[in-house]
C-alpha cells in the first residue's frame, strides 16, 4: 500500500552547506520552487519537533509538515498527513563525496489508502518536486558558500 518517490543530485558544496540551507526553512521563500512553498513565516532552523505549513503545487489547502529527524550533513527528514489515510515521510540523504560535494537524495514514503488511490498522479508530481527542490537547493546552497 506504499510507495516511495525518488530524486538525487551532486551539488558542490560540503554536506554541511548543502543541510544548513536546507535547515533553514526562514530563507526557504528565497529558494524554494514554486511547488514548495512555505507559508509559516518563522520556525528557525528546522530540528526535531518543528512544525510548519507549506503549499504544495499551489493547492488551496496548506500542508503541515512536522520536523521528524535534523543529522547536520547527514540527514533531514519531515512528514505529514493521518497514517492510514494520507502520509508522507520525506527524506533527505547526504552522501559526502569529498569535502567540497555532496551527494543529495530526496526519498519520499507515500502510504495510506487516500495515496494509494493517487499513486499514478502522485508519483510523476512528487518526483518532479523533489528535483525541483534539488536543484533549488543547489543554487542556493552555491550562493551560501560563496558569501562564506
Amino acid at each position: 500500500m506504499s510507495f516511495v518517490t525518488e530524486a538525487s543530485r551532486t551539488l558542490p558544496v560540503s554536506a554541511e552547506v548543502a543541510f544548513d540551507c536546507l535547515a533553514d526553512y526562514d530563507s526557504w521563500a528565497e529558494w524554494m520552487p514554486d511547488s514548495f512553498r512555505p507559508i509559516t513565516r518563522s520556525v528557525g532552523q528546522l530540528r526535531p519537533g518543528v512544525k510548519a505549513q507549506v503549499r504544495i503545487m499551489g493547492g488551496p489547502l496548506p500542508a503541515s509538515i512536522r520536523v521528524r529527524v535534523a543529522d547536520r550533513g547527514r540527514e533531514l527528514t519531515w512528514g505529514g498527513g493521518v497514517r492510514g489515510v494520507f502520509l508522507a515521510d520525506h527524506r533527505f540523504l547526504f552522501e559526502r563525496k569529498g569535502d567540497s560535494s555532496v551527494d543529495v537524495r530526496s526519498v519520499e514514503r507515500w502510504s495510506g489508502v487516500v495515496a494509494a488511490v493517487l499513486r499514478r498522479a502522485l508519483v510523476p508530481s512528487a518526483e518532479r518536486i523533489g528535483r525541483e527542490q534539488l536543484e533549488a537547493l543547489e543554487k542556493a546552497a552555491v550562493a551560501r558558500a560563496t558569501r562564506r
